[in-house]
């Protein structure tokens, strides 16, 4: 009797034990999520557009228009500038950080849904490592640091396809399965087109169609009630293009088709063109700490063709894929709609690996899955290589912490690299018995996979300064406190949006006449526009004084900048 209560006790205090482990872990998610947040100014491009034309948005009451500055913004539809207009309304508009909360709520709404969805396949503890693994991958944990459209619609997606597979599985004829549960995929899909357009169309349709033809039946499509789903849709979508079809006398969706979607079909946009495998090559990098494991993917669905979720999950990654590696532009973050569905996978084929690679007879197979998960681990030691030399390149003042954090990076990087392959390879030695330990690896490489996070969202990517020019001209501009801003050769958004739109953005010689008009005006001459600056300010017979220079590195041209900052010598505020 004595024993029994012994034994029951000790899984007492083992089920403590998990409790403690999975909560510590979902700490250290939450810690790397809002790592950042605040401290980290707008890099991104586009993340500087969406902040500025949210903010601009607020200041001008117009919640139907889109601009940047006086430009038509026609990039993406409204639903994302709602949301950053409503949280920067609430936190704060100065901030980028007030910007980027939409992103962060989505990601963790993303994985509460991420782990409704593995839920449905494996036992709560595997679920919970699957979910936590995904959330500290790295292009997932990218995108909830961005202003940007991402982040919001993978959420949206993963409601969609959740309550698209919860039809698929539950053939109850109650109010919830014949109605419910269409009405949530069709306003999840359609809260997804006001947040970025057809991407969302590429994902439920494409999904729909593959898993009817697997099936040998469309009964799906009548379950989604596609009259209630268009009826939704148009209720949804409908009123705000109108509205801004109006408005702007049809110009947004002519420059949004013309100059974004088509664009994109037709050649690499921005100079972001590559080609066809890409995508495959990079996953390598975007869905790290997880990559070893892809190729247990390949295993794990074959096995498991059969059943009904796994082969639910392939027709939501292949059509997609499909679609993303053939259009000519490529960026990181494109195969993001799909991650949730390839980490589910992969992970659970991890899981199975030791049985499914003892059922492949060909060694030669075998050897080229262990070679392509050894190909598919170097992603993390690429990226923290990256890291280390940006770091040590850009620490223009020999910041020693700095350079510890890199380098801590790269050993993380290592110890994950070296764990994952422990997985993989089933090591056996007279220290350790991997079968013993497989969950506690796993555990392992989530804690460190979200210390990665947490020390490049805090400790390297806010202090590489030279990374941040426009940071560093706001803060020589708040000395001189200038009545206006005009800038030449140096036009970046984030320069926009940290000047809250009030700067003039011109060539050389309007930035001469800008500085000769006003009584207190500040200009930024890029070093490449200086000489044109100088000839026209001297033709003008204007005495300019040379306030301060910034220097730093351009990283959405590629190439290091210098700034001027100059002021009318009649106006000079240290006279």
């Amino acid at each position: 009797m004595n024993s029994i209560l012994e034994f029951s006790e000790f899984f007492k205090k083992l089920k403590k034990l998990n409790y403690l482990i999975f909560g510590s872990l979902i700490i250290l998610i939450i810690l790397a999520l809002f790592s950042g947040q605040y401290s980290i100014p707008p890099i991104d491009r586009d993340e500087a557009r969406f902040a500025q034309a949210s903010s601009q948005m607020i200041q001008s009451g117009d919640y139907v228009n889109i601009k940047f500055q006086d430009q038509i913004r026609a990039k993406k539809p409204i639903g994302i500038y709602w949301l950053q207009a409503f949280s920067a309304k609430i936190f704060g508009q100065e901030n980028i950080g007030s910007y980027r909360i939409p992103s962060l709520l989505s990601s963790i709404l993303t994985l509460v849904f991420v782990g409704l969805i593995t839920r449905l396949i494996f036992p709560l503890y595997q679920t919970l490592i699957v979910t936590l693994l995904f959330a500290s991958s790295i292009v997932f944990m990218g995108e909830a640091h961005l202003a940007k459209t991402d982040s919001t619609l993978l959420c949206l997606i993963c409601v969609q396809q959740y309550f698209l597979l919860k039809i698929i599985l539950d053939q109850d004829n109650t109010f919830k399965v014949k109605y419910l549960y269409p009405i949530l995929v069709w306003l999840a899909f359609s809260l997804g087109v006001l947040v970025k357009g057809p991407l969302s169309i590429a994902i439920l349709f494409p999904t729909i169609i593959a898993f009817s033809i697997t099936q040998k039946s469309f009964s799906l499509i009548k379950s989604l009630r596609p009259i209630l789903g268009f009826l939704i849709c148009t209720l949804v979508i409908l009123p705000w293009f109108l509205a801004i079809d109006e408005a702007t006398n049809g110009m947004f969706l002519q420059k949004a088709f013309q100059e974004d979607f088509f664009s994109k079909l037709e050649s690499g946009q921005e100079g972001h063109g590559a080609f066809p495998g890409t995508h495959l090559l990079t996953l390598s990098i975007s869905i790290w700490p997880i990559a070893t494991f892809l190729p247990c993917l390949i295993l794990f669905s074959l096995q498991n063709r059969a059943n009904i979720i796994i082969k639910f999950l392939i027709c939501w990654i292949l059509p997609f894929w499909g679609i993303i590696e053939l259009i000519p532009t490529k960026l990181l973050h494109y195969p993001l709609p799909v991650l949730p569905a390839i980490a589910i996978l992969a992970i659970g084929g991890l899981l199975q690996f030791k049985s499914n690679i003892k059922k492949i007879k060909s060694a030669l197979l075998r050897k080229i899955i262990y070679v392509s998960s050894i190909l598919f681990s170097f992603g993390g030691i690429i990226l923290s290589g990256g890291i280390f030399y940006i770091s040590s390149k850009f620490n223009i003042e020999n910041d020693y912490i700095l350079t510890f954090f890199t380098i801590l990076l790269v050993f993380i990087a290592i110890v994950i690299f070296v764990l994952t392959h422990t997985l993989i390879f089933n090591f056996k030695t007279l220290y350790l018995d991997i079968s013993k330990s497989f969950y506690n690896i796993l555990l392992a490489i989530i804690a460190l996979g979200s210390i990665f996070n947490i020390i490049n969202y805090n400790f390297v990517l806010p202090k590489l300064n030279y990374l941040h020019p426009s940071k560093a001209i706001i803060k020589k501009l708040k000395k001189v406190k200038a009545d206006a801003v005009a800038s030449s050769g140096y036009h970046e958004p984030s320069l926009v949006f940290l000047l809250k739109g009030n700067v003039l953005l011109s060539n050389p010689n309007e930035a001469a006449i800008f500085l000769a008009e006003g009584k207190n005006n500040v200009v930024l001459i890029e070093k490449n526009d200086l000489k044109q600056f100088l000839e026209t300010t001297n033709d003008l017979n204007l005495k300019i004084n040379e306030i301060s220079t910034v220097k730093g590195f351009n990283i959405a041209k590629g190439r290091h900048v210098e700034i001027y900052i100059f002021q009318n010598q009649l106006f000079d505020q240290s006279n």
